[in-house]
Formats: C-alpha cells, sequence, structure tokens
C-alpha cells in the first residue's frame, strides 16, 4: 500500500467522490486523479472534517480536469450543481479546506500567497497558476493598451498621417471603408493592436503597410516577426516577403529576413522558464504575432510579460478558428468586441478621411448585442463605445481578397461563423454528380465507403501523375510533386478511428501507390512519393512543427526527404534523421491551421464527439481556396455547426475590471 493510500482514507477514491470515469481513463485523467488525492491528503492533514476533505478533492480534480479540457476556471456552480448543492456550501466547504483562496478583488493576494485553489469574487474556480495568469495578462493587456496615450503616434498630424497610408496603401479602390487602412491607423497610434480576420482579408498586407510606415519614420527600428509555431513562423516569413516587392527595395531591404517561434523569440529555457521576461524584456521597437488563435493563457502572459513598455506588439489571427490545444482561447476574447473611444474615432476618420458617423455605424459588433437580429443585420450599426480597454485597440478585416464573400465558399464560411446549420446547408450541393465550389457527400458508415475511398483518391490524381513522371526520370524533381499536394488535402476531425487521419492516410497511401506504381517492400515504412509533416521543431535541421517534405530516391537510389526551402529551391534529409513526422495525405484540421489548398475535403466521424465544433468546421473549410467538399453524415454537420466552443474563463472580466 503506498503512502497516499495509507493517508489519504478509503472515500476519497474518485468513485466515492462522485466522478465517474471513461474506461480506459487518459493520462489527463491520472493527473488530475493524483491531484485530488494530494489535496484531498492535505486537507485532511489540516484537521478538516471528512466531508470537506471530499469536496476539496472534488474541486481538485475538477479544477485540473478543466484546464485539460481547454478552460481556464470552473464556475462554481457548475461544481455545486454536479453534486446537489449549493454555491455558498461548495465556497464554505473549501474555504474551510485550506486548500482554497476564496478571493473578494484580484488584489486580494500575491501569487506566492495563494493556495492551490483559487476562488474568485465572481465564483469562478481556479487552479492557482491560471488565476495568475489570467491576471498577469489582464493587467498587462490593459497597460499596454493604456502607452498608447504616452507618445505612441507615429505622425501627432492627421494629414501627415493620411500622406503616408497613400505612399503605403495607395489609393483606395473604391468607396467602401477599408478595415486594413483603419487596423494601420490604429497600430500607428498605439502600443497594442489585435486584427482579426479570415483567409484572403489581408492581414499580411496591412502588416507589411504598417511597418514600411514605421520603417519609413525611423530606419533604425528593430522589428521581430514569430508565431506559436515554427511552420506558421516561417509562413508568415514568406508571406511578408512576397508582399514586400511593392515596396521601395531600399525599404524593402530593411524588413526582418527571418522569424521565430514564441518559445524561441522568448529564449526558452530549463524548467519551462524564459530568458526574456518582465526583468529582461524584448529588444525590439515592434512585435508581430500571427496566428496569434493558436495562443493559450500561458503563453501569452509570458508574452505580454516580455513586452517593453515601448514596444508595439500587434497581434494577428481568426477569432473564429480552432482555439489553443491548451487551455483559454486568448485571442477569440482579446478580439470579441472591436470599439472605439471617442478620440479614437476621430483619429482613424480624420486619417483616413471619413465621415465621424459613417464609420461609427460602420463598426462591428459581437453577435451578443444584437438581441437575436438575422444574420444580414450582424455587422450592421453599433455606437461607438470607449467602455472596454482595449478600445482603439481590435479591429475585425471582413472583406476577403481570397474567395469573396459572395462566392459558394465565402457564404458558407459565413454561415457555420453565424451558427447556421439552415443557411450553410443551403450552400452545401448535396450528393452532386459533378463537381461544384461546395458539396456534402453523405457518408454515415462506421468506416468510409468504397465509393468515398475512390473520390478521394481522385484528388491524388494529379500528385500520382507527377509522381510517377518524375520516377520516370534520372534525376526526379519534387518541386512539381509539391505544387500537386498543394492542390488538394483531407482534413480529418480526428486523428484515431476508421476515420481518423492515420487510417485515412493509409488509405490514400496504398492508392497513390498504385496508380503511381510504386512498390512497398515488406515491413518498410518508406516509399517514393511518401509525404510527411514534421511534428516537432528541429533547429539543428531548420525543421520545424508543420513542414512538409516528399520522400524520393536521391543519388544512388536511397530515398531522401526533400523540403522546399525560402528561396524556392528544395533541401534533402535522410529518413533516418527526420524529427518526429506523420505522413501527411490527410491531416487533423488543428495541423492544417495557416495552410491554403486549392481543394480541400473535410472527413467528419460517423457520429458527433465532442471533438467537433463551429470553430473546427470553419477552419477546415476556410483552407480551401477554390472548392471545398464534406464528407458525412448530414445530421453530424449540422450538430457540429450548431456548437461553438465553449471554454470557461474570466480574462474578459478582469480586462474590463483592471486598472493601470
Amino acid at each position: 500500500m503506498s503512502m497516499l493510500e495509507q493517508e489519504v482514507p478509503a472515500p476519497l477514491g474518485l468513485e466515492d467522490i462522485g466522478v465517474n470515469l471513461p474506461a480506459p481513463a487518459d493520462f489527463s485523467i491520472a493527473l488530475a486523479e493524483g491531484f485530488a488525492r494530494r489535496i484531498g491528503m492535505l486537507a485532511r492533514r489540516g484537521g478538516a472534517s471528512t466531508e470537506v476533505v471530499k469536496w476539496a478533492a472534488r474541486a481538485a480534480f475538477a479544477a485540473s480536469r478543466a484546464t485539460a479540457e481547454g478552460h481556464v476556471c470552473v464556475p462554481l456552480t457548475t461544481l455545486a450543481r454536479r453534486f446537489d448543492a449549493s454555491s455558498a456550501e461548495v465556497r464554505a466547504a473549501l474555504s474551510a479546506s485550506g486548500m482554497a483562496s476564496v478571493l473578494s478583488h484580484d488584489d486580494a493576494q500575491p501569487a506566492a500567497a495563494l493556495r492551490p485553489l483559487v476562488i474568485d469574487a465572481q465564483g469562478r474556480l481556479y487552479l492557482a497558476r491560471y488565476y495568475d495568469y489570467e491576471r498577469r495578462l489582464a493587467r498587462a493587456l490593459v497597460a499596454h493598451a493604456a502607452a498608447d496615450e504616452q507618445g505612441a503616434a507615429l505622425d501627432g498630424d492627421p494629414a501627415a498621417l493620411r500622406e503616408r497610408l497613400l505612399r503605403y496603401f495607395g489609393v483606395p479602390k473604391d468607396d467602401e471603408i477599408d478595415w486594413q487602412r483603419v487596423a494601420a491607423v490604429m497600430a500607428l497610434s498605439g502600443r497594442l493592436t489585435i486584427v482579426s480576420g479570415g483567409p484572403g482579408t489581408g492581414k499580411t498586407t496591412t502588416v507589411v503597410g504598417v511597418l514600411a510606415c514605421l520603417l519609413d519614420a525611423r530606419a533604425d527600428l528593430r522589428i521581430a516577426l514569430a508565431a506559436p509555431t515554427g511552420k506558421a513562423a516561417q509562413r508568415m516569413q514568406e508571406a511578408l516577403l512576397a508582399r514586400a516587392g511593392d515596396l521601395p527595395p531600399a525599404l524593402a531591404a530593411r524588413l526582418p529576413q527571418t522569424s521565430y517561434t514564441l518559445h524561441r523569440l522568448l529564449g526558452s529555457g530549463p524548467g519551462g522558464r524564459f530568458r526574456h521576461h518582465r526583468d529582461n524584456p524584448l529588444p525590439y521597437d515592434v512585435v508581430v504575432i500571427d496566428e496569434a488563435s493558436m495562443i493559450d493563457v500561458a503563453m501569452a502572459t509570458h508574452l505580454l510579460d516580455a513586452i517593453a513598455p515601448h514596444t508595439r506588439l500587434v497581434m494577428l489571427g481568426d477569432k473564429d478558428q480552432l482555439a489553443a490545444v491548451e487551455a483559454g482561447a486568448v485571442f477569440a476574447e482579446l478580439s470579441a468586441r472591436p470599439a472605439l473611444t471617442p478620440s479614437g474615432l476621430r483619429r482613424v476618420a480624420q486619417a483616413l478621411d471619413l465621415d465621424e458617423a459613417r464609420l461609427a455605424n460602420a463598426l462591428p459588433r459581437a453577435a451578443d448585442e444584437y438581441n437575436d437580429a438575422p444574420p444580414d443585420d450582424l455587422f450592421a450599426a453599433p455606437a461607438a463605445s470607449g467602455a472596454s480597454p482595449l478600445a482603439d485597440c481590435v479591429v475585425w478585416l471582413e472583406r476577403n481578397y481570397r474567395f469573396g464573400l459572395e462566392s459558394p465558399i465565402g457564404r458558407l464560411s459565413l454561415a457555420i461563423r453565424h451558427g447556421s446549420p439552415g443557411d450553410a446547408l443551403g450552400v452545401l450541393q448535396i450528393d452532386p454528380l459533378e463537381a461544384c465550389a461546395a458539396a456534402l457527400h453523405e457518408d454515415a458508415h462506421t468506416t468510409l465507403s468504397e465509393r468515398t475511398i475512390a473520390r478521394l483518391a481522385a484528388g491524388f490524381a494529379p500528385y500520382a501523375d507527377a509522381l510517377a513522371a518524375a520516377l520516370a526520370g534520372d534525376a526526379p524533381d519534387p518541386l512539381p510533386l509539391f505544387d500537386a499536394l498543394n492542390r488538394f488535402r483531407i482534413l480529418c476531425a480526428t486523428r484515431l478511428g476508421a476515420r481518423g487521419v492515420d487510417q485515412v492516410n493509409a488509405a490514400m497511401a496504398a492508392q497513390v501507390r498504385r496508380a503511381a506504381g510504386v512498390t512497398l517492400p515488406v515491413g518498410a515504412q518508406w516509399f517514393a512519393g511518401r509525404p510527411v509533416m514534421v511534428t516537432r521543431n528541429d533547429y539543428a535541421l531548420g525543421l520545424f512543427n508543420g513542414d512538409i517534405g516528399i520522400a524520393l530516391p536521391g543519388a544512388g537510389g536511397a530515398l531522401r526527404v526533400y523540403f522546399r526551402s525560402g528561396d524556392g529551391g528544395v533541401r534533402a534529409v535522410s529518413p533516418a534523421a527526420l524529427p518526429p513526422h506523420d505522413t501527411a495525405f490527410a491531416l487533423t484540421v488543428h495541423k492544417s491551421q495557416g495552410s491554403e489548398f486549392e481543394h480541400a475535403v473535410l472527413v467528419l466521424p460517423a457520429a458527433f464527439s465532442r471533438v467537433l465544433s463551429r470553430e473546427l468546421v470553419y477552419t477546415a473549410i476556410t483552407r480551401a481556396r477554390e472548392r471545398v467538399e464534406v464528407i458525412g453524415a448530414r445530421a453530424v454537420f449540422v450538430q457540429a455547426v450548431a456548437t461553438p466552443t465553449q471554454r470557461d474563463s474570466g480574462l474578459a472580466a478582469r480586462i474590463a475590471d483592471a486598472r493601470v
């Protein structure tokens, strides 16, 4: 019998505290169970009654499981309801346990004095570490936003700012309000700018224009580009440099020539510590973060801790995309309510030569401000408001330059964002006989039907043809294969299961090998034409999470894995030297974030599961530029679109209450 079993009485078994676990239990459940036993043991040692000890264990288990499921906290009412108690009873029991700090306001206790569990004034239950992350993040954001009033504006004269914008953004193409320019005015006027927009809305174009304006004013500007993953950082760098051709050569040459993962930017070290923090901030004047929707609350806190007071921070992302894998939906919360103060409204209107009333009426509003207004009115006419501490910091880019919001993919993405399954089905053609821009093929079998497998394999026919042509020559050229692979991709909601990534990849690999005439030696994993995605950064090799490689015979006939380089060429790596990787005919939707393909297919599970959500479907749909298909049951698709991700957090309330 272990020490814990000796010191923790039998009633602390999870079945006895009312926790029913699925079998088999996953690792996060095991961690939560261990934490619950530890907290119960400490409460018992402190003299708590058996009933109070049970409540301490229940709360510890619930808070730990919540973070594993993406939540930052647990409403006390939820925990109380689960065990048929009142919030007051639970609060009193946890206070009596000695294991929880019960706070009346955010400044009630410093971080070092917090107990393992925290209950805030609004009745949210946290692990102490996550409460402190949220509190620090809110304070840092509000403080950085307030720095706008301390000389952040690039041009005090509206006419000078207007001239600078014309120089680097060009003459407006029409009379529509250009939200890219609105975002630019915000970024040039303040220290914190949060830009949310879907694929093709011009986030990179906006950043290039902002950096050009800043570099034009100050040649020695220190700029850092970063993203949560290596692949996202690389894509950001490539996209920025691709748009730099519109700038004067001397100015384009001063744009940053490299980008970082957030861990590398902050200087990740042993024990999860970072080299850059509040006492050793990042040495940059401008920091631009792409794919910010992938940032969890812990990483966001470390990032804001490391941003110097004078630094302009620009965060780019898509509030409607999947949130971070870890706890929190930080970007969605930060970008939920764009607003301008009266002074901000005046500044933007003067810089863009707009009527203030027209600009105020065009500002988008969050959906919950409309009292169930129809979708067509979703971005109608709010009044400008300066109530939020992040007013003048948030802008939404709504105009799509890739597929247009009137195209089938555009209309489908809007219907999904608005949570309108009926409208989404109205855009999709159901089981069409011919190719179309947006289709749903009903296949509700546990395993994909032969017809579905054949349809998916047909999408890789150009890739199989390019592979056969490459192998027919003396020196296979991988570049045509990269082009063919990026035309079509399968996206799966899950990794495991008959309709998950692993099974779909195995099926597609067999189909492509057969079509290209490639044999697979018995017991072998590698074959000519196998595409792989790197799943872990390897700085020594210069390969990053999300990088795509293709295996082809090299000199002497041995297989090498070729990766595209930033200059358009390729480089080869031995398969044995690769960091962890997966076959990449099919990707999980999470892994596809930031990518785009001419034609994308979303494969849904046979039945609805908690992994499905509106954000997952939206993320998958918007990977496609020209054509998108959904494979699955109509009922599963409808339920997914109708199920928004709900992550419990107090960040928005903490920001609203924060004071500099």
